[in-house]
């Protein structure tokens, strides 16, 4: 199975400017800090020369491996005569301008620059053909230019699954589910940890054994974002990417697909999406193929944790809500669920049994303005529990187990995990009507759809969020819905739909028709 369409990442093309302003492009979106060196036309000044030459090569791989930035530094710069890249190594050197004054020894120091700059600064990834040429006339004893690296020429079936392998994240969960669907389905297949930030705990290794440092088959998964797809490539280079059939298992949470991640369907021949939701808000502009896919969503361990052990009340009817202050608390909304439950049930008035809010995330890396403006709104009603540490996943699905009602109400989600995983649970889950989560929120007995109205994505609230909208639920309706959960009997647990067993399934008939198309197509004359 080929890999075929990735066009930054092909090396058999003449030099030119492609794929250097693709990698120019991630590289503006992932550093906004950089941005004041580029330019729109994808010139090239002394100072972005310096800082590609010095330090962006340390961090991008991608930019070590462009043919088109190589032949960028190759082209006279017409103020001074030199290259870029010959400029770069005169300013970069005091004692080089007083031994070569540009205007007298001109010659002289270019005589220097190819006998003792070149291997003095490591600049021989850098050199085109003609400096190859000048640099072995002078250098007879020097090694040749390093032959291009090339894919295996027929990578085995199999999957090689890019993501966060150990982190304890939603995205983290992601790539762990859709491996175990995976290994339910017989595919072979090995994950690529691609740490995220290192405010993220790592520490989930419940698929070690599984994990690489390079993948040997014929199609990778890219199960993250389309921005950490493409900080992949532009840190990595294209070696992973060559010669495979690339696919993007990409979440997104508002409805339109944002404009500085479209170059990142450059990199892929298809991609999967979790919801509906996700899929209108990419297929509309992808130049691939868009398929959904939904996420697997199994159990697995629950932690024998009881509600003494997470001191909650034993008599009360519980109300819960987790998530990652990495998420944004702005799309979370965990104020909402505060509010709602204040009014549905406020202090010192009697209900028909005692109630409480359990509220879970993990314990913010940094400044939290919002979460702890929350804290202090709850620090006054004992009925309320605020858990503000990491758990493992069986000991969050046990606290999960020990409530009694999910409470979501969430502003965009592309899934929703955690609303599926209560479901597993047998708990009742009251959630916004909108996003990923109605694609199975529509068909569970147990889940009652919150009424919304569409409000714009203020700024800050969310990255490339702006002139979107999102939804807020209507306060009115959760209460009522959190009241009436008093009289109805507790739910039972149901079988959910997104199993690993049947995800694997679907899994493996795509992979299986990628490989007949393949097969197919190779057996046609041309």
């Amino acid at each position: 199975m080929k890999h075929s369409r990735c066009a930054p990442a092909r090396q058999d093309d003449a030099p030119s400017l492609a794929d250097f302003q693709w990698v120019v492009s991630m590289i503006r979106t992932l550093r906004p800090d950089l941005c004041k060196l580029f330019n729109s036309k994808g010139q090239i000044s002394l100072e972005l020369a310096r800082w590609l030459v010095s330090s962006g090569t340390k961090e991008y791989r991608s930019l070590m491996e462009s043919r088109g930035l190589r032949h960028i530094l190759s082209q006279p710069l017409k103020s001074l005569g030199l290259t870029p890249l010959q400029a770069l190594i005169y300013l970069e050197r005091k004692d080089v301008q007083q031994a070569f004054p540009l205007s007298l020894r001109k010659t002289e120091f270019l005589q220097w620059f190819y006998r003792h700059g070149v291997d003095e600064h490591a600049l021989h990834p850098w050199l085109s053909e003609t400096d190859w040429t000048r640099y072995a006339a002078l250098n007879p004893n020097a090694a040749p230019p390093p032959a291009p690296e090339r894919a295996e020429a027929s990578p085995p079936f199999g999957v090689n699954l890019v993501g966060y392998a150990f982190g304890q994240l939603g995205i983290g969960e992601d790539a762990r589910m859709t491996a175990r669907a995976l290994r339910a389905a017989g595919v072979p297949f090995v994950m690529l940890n691609f740490p995220p930030g290192d405010d993220i705990p790592q520490n989930d290794r419940s698929m070690e054994q599984h994990v690489r440092d390079e993948g040997p088959y014929s199609v990778n998964i890219f199960c993250m974002t389309a921005l950490e797809t493409a900080r992949y490539y532009s840190e990595r280079g294209a070696r992973q990417f060559r010669g495979r059939y690339n696919i993007g298992y990409w979440p997104w949470e508002l409805s339109r697909w944002p404009e500085d991640w479209r170059a990142a369907t450059e990199l892929v021949d298809e991609v999967w999406v979790s919801s509906r939701h996700t899929y209108d808000a990419l297929a509309p502009v992808s130049p691939v193929p868009v398929l959904i896919m939904p996420l697997a969503v199994e159990l697995g361990e629950v932690g024998p944790q009881t509600r003494a052990d997470f001191g909650l009340p034993d008599d009360a009817y519980l109300f819960c809500f987790s998530f990652d202050l990495n998420s944004s608390i702005h799309r979370k909304n965990p104020e909402a669920c505060l509010r709602a439950f204040q009014e549905a049930f406020p202090p010192g008035e009697p209900t028909p049994r005692p109630v409480g809010l359990v509220i879970k995330t993990h314990r913010p890396a940094g400044d939290a303005p919002q979460w702890e403006a929350l804290k202090q709104a709850a620090a006054g009603d004992a009925r309320i529990r605020i858990i503000e540490e990491t758990l493992s996943r069986p000991e969050l699905l046990a606290l999960y187990g020990n409530c009694d009602c999910f409470l979501s109400l969430h502003r965009a989600e592309g899934f929703g995990r955690g609303m599926a995983e209560a479901l597993l649970l047998g708990l009742r889950v009251i959630a916004t009507g909108y996003s990923g989560n109605v694609d199975f929120c529509r068909d569970a007995p147990q889940a009652e759809l919150v009424d919304y109205r569409l409000i714009p994505v203020n700024e800050g609230e969310y990255p490339f969020g702006e002139g979107q909208v999102w939804a807020e639920a209507e306060q009115d309706d959760v209460v009522r819905r959190m009241r009436r959960c008093l009289e109805l009997p507790p739910p039972a647990p149901r079988d959910f739909f997104f199993s690993c067993e049947s995800m694997g399934r679907r899994y493996r008939n795509r992979l299986e028709t990628l490989r007949a198309e393949t097969d197919t197509a190779a057996a046609v004359p041309h």
